[in-house]
């Protein structure tokens, strides 16, 4: 039997199961109509439950008819415990959303390259200095006249941007409008 008609039949196992009793009860009718004992050619054939699982074993893909039990036995003890099958789906959701999202993240922080030219030639500018306490201290920030003037001095070797702190503000878009707080940043161009 193929194994495309060994797949198939496991869709209509009801229709298989029907067609191999029918196979052993013609066997047993042929015996009978032999001239032998209906007992003896009961007996002679063997157990009938062994016969038809070893038939179903030939005509089934047995490892994929498992699987549709135990979908189906699934299925129904879902359809049966409502509340708990909600529960189990919200959960499944939400670990799914969680590991998806976190996956998007390092994936978006460490994996992915970074979408400039050649990012393997990406510099941060960090200064060292005396604090006011008296101690050498390391920081990033400069003015935005210092700024100009490193842009000017690598302008033929590399590209320079600055990117400001972000400070929360008070905000109106018009002249009569509530005060709203924002965060501002400022970017070179």
């Amino acid at each position: 039997m193929s194994f495309w008609s060994r797949i198939a039949n496991v869709f209509r196992g009801d229709q298989v199961s029907r067609e191999i009793d029918e196979e052993l009860q013609s066997h047993i009718a042929e015996a009978i109509e032999q001239g032998r004992d209906p007992d003896e050619a009961r007996r002679a054939l063997g157990s009938l439950l062994r016969n038809r699982e070893e038939s179903l074993d030939v005509r089934l893909a047995a490892w994929l008819d498992s699987l549709r039990a135990d979908a189906v036995f699934g299925w129904r003890q879902l359809m049966k415990r409502k509340v708990t099958t909600g529960a189990a789906i919200l959960s499944l959701a939400l670990a799914t959303g969680a590991c998806t999202s976190a996956f998007r993240l390092i994936d978006a922080l460490l994996l992915r390259p970074l979408p400039v030219s050649h990012p393997e030639r990406l510099y941060s500018v960090a200064f060292e200095g005396v604090g006011a306490d008296g101690r050498v201290s390391t920081y990033d920030s400069c003015s935005y006249p210092m700024y100009r003037q490193l842009r000017a001095a690598v302008k033929d070797q590399a590209e320079s941007v600055a990117v400001s702190y972000t400070d929360r503000i008070d905000l109106t878009y018009g002249r009569e409008e509530e005060m709203e707080k924002a965060y501002r940043q400022f970017v070179s161009g």
